[in-house]
């Protein structure tokens, strides 16, 4: 979403370049490995000063000034990408690097409908294409209106939007094999009804969409906040112990990624906005209110463009809860 963050990379940033639709820094892509099989890939997160003042279309509003990952898991010939940024050239950037380490099989898996994370899908228009049945159906439903640029996001266009080809059901979890790397897909319906997450049981380690996000979450779908709580709970229980967000700070991504507090912080940070939604200042109350304790524990660290996503999960929030009794979240695991 923005121009590339100040702060020097861990020495594991393997890449840099721009794809050839960029603009300015802030569509570098840079490939990070977290081991011999998994790599992400990195776009955005610049410094505030660097970036022009609002309004921002979607690709920087939700992807490039919060800042963007997808990740691919490789073995020997085979790749299993994990989303496509928002736009060809920076998801053909990706399938470039893959293919001179070796990759000749390319298996696509999509974390959920939303447009940043499927606009470069028709770079792998020749592969298998994986997501829930749950986003087939609402990509399908959407594909004009998304290919017309006249979705509620607006423009740009992603066309043509390729769709997935594969859909999981919502209570099945698939095993995938890539080489000798065991994958499970898993369906949940946190952020977003139809999220699909990946877990790596043999490195502890999530791939975990936009379920959980550094700064907080984009809250898109506030009528389900408790059952997304208590979804999140559930989850901290499956036995990983580190979690890599597509939306996140690089150079945590770049250390391994963040650990099980990030599942507390977006508990929290969820929890506490319906709690809050009756009070008469809601709307006006800022960031720093619902987070900070979590950044002072280390779950998350505190990033500028979070605020828009803020003020919007307030509306969102409110326009839900106002009128509406307060969940219990205590009786939630």
């Amino acid at each position: 979403m923005k121009p590339l963050a100040s702060f020097a990379f861990a020495a594991s940033i393997l890449a840099l370049a721009t794809p050839a639709a960029a603009q300015d820094a802030a569509h570098a892509v840079r490939a990070i490995a977290i081991n011999d099989h998994l790599t992400a890939f990195y776009q955005g997160r610049p410094d505030q000063a660097s970036v022009k003042s609002g309004p921002y279309a979607w690709p920087d509003y939700g992807a490039i000034n919060v800042g963007v990952a997808t990740y691919a898991i490789h073995d020997g010939d085979t790749a299993l990408v994990y989303d496509t940024f928002t736009d060809t050239a920076s998801a053909q950037w990706v399938r470039d690097w893959l293919a001179k380490s070796g990759v000749k099989r390319f298996i696509l898996a999509t974390s959920h409908w939303h447009l940043d994370h499927i606009g470069g899908n028709t770079v792998y228009a020749d592969s298998m294409r994986i997501a829930t049945e749950a986003t087939r159906t609402t990509l399908s439903a959407k594909r004009a209106a998304i290919e017309a640029g006249t979705t509620s996001e607006g423009p740009p266009a992603i066309r043509p939007l390729i769709l997935p080809d594969v859909g999981i059901a919502p209570d099945s979890v698939v095993t995938l094999m890539i080489g000798t790397v065991k994958a499970r897909l898993h369906p949940v319906a946190i952020h977003s009804s139809d999220g699909l997450v990946i877990e790596l049981p043999d490195d502890k380690l999530l791939l975990a969409g936009d379920t959980m996000e550094d700064t907080a979450t984009f809250v898109d779908e506030p009528a389900t906040v408790p059952q997304q709580y208590r979804a999140l709970g559930g989850m901290r229980g499956w036995g990983f112990t580190r979690i890599l967000p597509n939306h996140g700070n690089p150079a945590v991504i770049a250390q391994g990624g963040y650990g099980l507090g990030l599942i507390d912080a977006t508990r929290g940070y969820i929890r506490a906005l319906v709690e809050h939604s009756h009070d008469a200042d809601f709307q006006k109350q800022p960031l720093e209110n619902f987070v900070s304790a979590a950044v002072k524990r280390g779950e998350v660290s505190f990033w500028w463009a979070y605020r828009d996503a803020h003020a919007n999960n307030l509306a969102s929030v409110a326009k839900v809860w106002k009128d509406k009794p307060i969940p219990q979240f205590d009786a939630a695991p």
